[in-house]
């Protein structure tokens, strides 16, 4: 795909492309299932070399929010679909808990986000954040109690999906402190209207299929559509960096298992870590909320 080679991109959840034109501060929005762009404002300075891009809803629509998230710095970019102009901003959602000899004290960035009803949401120690442009930015945080550890399990690694109004966690825990997985549970928010939601164990995504990785997530509403199992995660799991980009990992929630493949075994480095894209003929528009 020429528009991957030539720009600096990130697929977003809603399965559109951001294209950021290499040496160039032109940028916009194309969907590889049609072939339509949607031309954005120039950006005023070149991007972070992390950073990630998220839709407050589909393009097309006249309120949709482009948010470009920058993962090394509390700060991000913004602009609507109908804007001359991106707005910088700055954020503090409190340190990283370290020792006080760790001078200075270092920021807590937002790594991921989901996006439901037009705001962006995100995990923040043990709350559930939201950022909602109105038209300026603003946060608020909702509580919830965080589902208790798996026994066996020293750490885990958590990934937001969103799609179609819903909102869910997915909680990929470690065997002790190795890096060997122990077992996958996926949650759900519910109640995103009040001060306090519940974030409850889901038992079956019925066709359903979460599809993560550490540069994206994206949640594909028929599996069965494209000859995939449902009520699966797939996910790639590359703690140790290897250069090939790792295995990947299909965790069955009906029977909890889970399975390994490596995708590209004949590739011996990657360019940039594995990403998800949506089938050509698959219609976010229909996923969302009126």
């Amino acid at each position: 795909m020429p528009e991957l080679t030539e720009n600096n991109f990130h697929v977003t959840p809603h399965g559109w492309v951001f294209l950021n034109g290499l040496g160039s501060l032109h940028s916009r929005l194309w969907d590889p299932r049609s072939g339509e762009s949607l031309a954005l404002p120039d950006m005023e300075h070149d991007l972070p070399v992390s950073w990630k891009c998220y839709l407050s809803d589909v393009p097309t629509a006249p309120s949709c929010v482009v948010l470009l998230l920058y993962i090394a710095d509390p700060k991000f970019l913004y602009c609507g679909v109908e804007d001359t102009h991106w707005t910088t901003d700055e954020y503090d959602v409190a340190d990283v808990n370290l020792p006080p000899s760790y001078a200075p004290p270092r920021w807590r960035v937002i790594q991921q986000a989901g996006a439901v009803g037009g705001k962006f949401y995100f995990l923040e120690k043990g709350k559930l954040g939201v950022l909602e442009f109105s038209p300026v930015p603003k946060f608020s945080y909702h509580d919830y109690t965080p589902p208790a550890h798996v026994d066996g399990s020293n750490c885990c690694r958590s990934r937001v999906a969103a799609s179609g109004g819903e909102l869910f966690v997915v909680r990929i825990y470690h065997k002790g402190f190795t890096p060997e997985i122990l077992t996958v549970r996926v949650y759900k928010f519910d109640d995103l209207a009040g001060p306090t939601t519940t974030l409850r164990e889901v038992a079956d995504l019925g066709d359903k299929v979460l599809l993560l990785s550490d540069s994206n997530q994206l949640l594909l509403k028929s599996a069965s559509k494209y000859g995939l199992k449902g009520n699966r995660i797939y996910f790639m799991h590359n703690v140790l960096e290897e250069p090939d980009g790792g295995l990947l990992h299909v965790f069955d929630v009906d029977n909890q298992s889970l399975d390994t493949m490596r995708p590209c075994q004949d590739m011996t480095e990657l360019m940039c870590c594995p990403f998800w894209m949506l089938p050509t003929d698959h219609d976010s528009a229909q996923e969302v909320e009126n």
